[in-house]
């Protein structure tokens, strides 16, 4: 299930994202790129999440 809630607002920021890049650079809006950052931002997220910060992970301080 939260592979999908990723998958879900990773296009949602992707959307808006293309739309602005889009826009500024005078273009169409078109898919093809919101899907591309889409998957690229699910996969980074999804390393990052599983794979290099784990629950031992703590900022904490021994004195």
């Amino acid at each position: 299930m939260r592979y999908l809630g990723l998958l879900i607002w990773s296009f949602a920021i992707s959307s808006a994202v293309g739309y602005l890049l889009l826009s500024m650079a005078g273009e169409p809006f078109s898919l093809g790129p919101v899907l591309a950052l889409t998957v690229g931002f699910t996969v980074i997220v999804s390393i990052v999440g599983d794979g290099i910060i784990t629950k031992n992970d703590t900022n904490e301080t021994v004195e």
